[in-house]
């Protein structure tokens, strides 16, 4: 799956001519501009605002800088906080003023969205379907960075109270042996499951990301397995030479999901790879996408000397 953020969607529109080009140095505003939505951190976002006020830029452009730098953070909790803000500036909305937006809807559609999200801090989910169904009625394109909202919503709720059966029997990769899900624990209370495809060109290009992961959490005596998600002869036979040409010394176990009782169906995985933490009981502590935040604040409950490690995945 390739994972479209809404930053990205916004930024599609950086290169937009639009009528605030009538600042007559137009090199130096966009430099002004690259500086605002190239910082990636606090510190230089607020020097890149600071400069852009004095460059005459209006606040429209830094309160939308500031916006797409809390998203690409995935800082939700300040993205919720900052709904009153642009909800404030939404009188003095121009879209002559904008940068990323190409109509007003746009920008009403994430004072929408940043409704939703304090509303799911709060709990108050009756609230978050009604903002977050309003965000995608003014603004559809921007589906794909509100979906994921909703997804981990409806999984969380679904996982909440699930037992997963540690003595389903799973198919090992290499010799087609059966073993039992509980002995993949060994001795640990923890047991991380990496659902991965051959064919999905996302599960190789967060392969390093991956063995990163697995080699710091083996030092941590976690134990890692991985379970193909298509138990057929052909993907068995395109997974054995992916890992030959791409992992000559694979970490952990490598199974192969089951088709009558499918590991993956029950956990909602939907997009690859993804990631589970399952703990000895057969409950969930994590289950999502490899690159949420949320994974590495699991693990660190679980062992506080976890520390992930700095290797950036290559989507």
């Amino acid at each position: 799956m390739v994972r479209t953020s809404l930053s990205v969607l916004l930024l599609f529109s950086l290169s937009l001519p639009g009528p605030s080009q009538e600042i007559r140095d137009q090199g130096n505003r966009e430099v002004l501009i690259q500086n605002l939505f190239e910082a990636d951190n606090e510190s230089k976002l607020n020097d890149a605002i600071q400069a852009a006020e004095a460059g005459g830029l209006a606040r429209q452009v830094t309160l939308e800088a500031r916006f797409l730098f809390l998203v690409d953070q995935e800082d939700f909790a300040a993205v919720a906080a900052l709904g009153p803000v642009l909800e404030e500036q939404k009188e003095s909305f121009r879209i002559d003023d904008s940068v990323i937006f190409s109509v007003p809807e746009e920008f009403f559609s994430i004072i929408e969205y940043c409704f939703a999200l304090e509303a799911l801090q709060k709990g108050e989910l009756t609230e978050f379907e009604n903002h977050i169904k309003e965000a995608f009625w003014l603004s559809p394109r921007q589906a794909t960075a509100f979906a994921p909202h909703i997804d981990r919503l409806r999984r969380e709720q679904a996982l909440a109270s699930l037992k997963v059966n540690l003595d389903q029997a799973y198919m090992r990769q290499a010799d087609e042996k059966k073993v039992i899900l509980r002995t993949l624990f060994g001795t640990s209370d923890y047991l991380m499951m990496h659902f991965w495809s051959p064919w999905s060109t996302e599960s190789e290009a967060y392969l390093p990301d991956f063995l990163a992961m697995a080699e710091t959490l083996g030092t941590h005596k976690i134990p890692v397995t991985s379970i193909l998600i298509e138990p057929d002869n052909e993907a068995l036979s395109e997974a054995r030479k992916f890992c030959t040409e791409l992992m000559p010394r694979k970490p952990g176990d490598w199974v192969v999901d089951n088709s009558k009782q499918s590991l993956a169906r029950k956990l909602r995985v939907l997009e690859l790879p993804a990631i589970t933490i399952l703990q000895r009981d057969g409950s969930v502590l994590f289950s999502g996408h490899p690159s949420e935040k949320l994974l590495w604040s699991t693990l660190k409950k679980v062992d506080p000397k976890l520390e992930r490690p700095r290797i950036k995945p290559t989507p």
